[in-house]
């Protein structure tokens, strides 16, 4: 895979959480970005999601998430701050595909940059299945 990626929090959980189904694939899409082989994109969001998703797993403590947290700040992603025209089109998305506007806003972003979003969740993926640049990540091949 070439070219600029919309990963989901579903995704970037995974490269804290080896232990978790898709780990694998998940941790190649960050070697891929480290590497320079893709640009990674994530709207602003993702940083609470990722920390709220991390706050609830009970093997780690308040420190560890939020090293988590700042770790993403370090890779140096592209984090993209909502915009009016952004959120209302997430909010399209949402309506039309029955799914949250968190969710939507990656999908959003994605389809303003012409880049792919990959997401781990399945049926979210095919909530989504109208929309040609969604990858579920089990599918993804790098």
């Amino acid at each position: 895979m070439d070219g600029s990626v919309v990963l989901d929090t579903s995704v970037v959980v995974k490269w804290f959480r080896q232990g978790e189904v898709l780990a694998a694939p998940a941790l190649k899409l960050r070697a891929a970005y480290l590497d320079g082989q893709i640009a990674v994109f994530v709207p602003a969001l993702l940083a609470y999601e990722l920390a709220n998703v991390l706050r609830y797993k009970t093997d780690l403590a308040a420190g560890q998430v939020q090293d988590a947290v700042q770790s993403l700040f370090d890779m140096g992603l592209e984090w993209v701050l909502p915009a009016s025209a952004a959120v209302r089109r997430a909010t399209e998305i949402a309506y039309a595909c029955e799914t949250t506007v968190y969710d939507a806003a990656f999908v959003a972003l994605a389809e303003s940059l012409s880049a792919t979003y990959i997401t781990a969740d399945e049926r979210l993926a095919r909530r989504l299945e109208a929309y040609p640049f969604v990858r579920f990540l089990g599918e993804v091949v790098l």
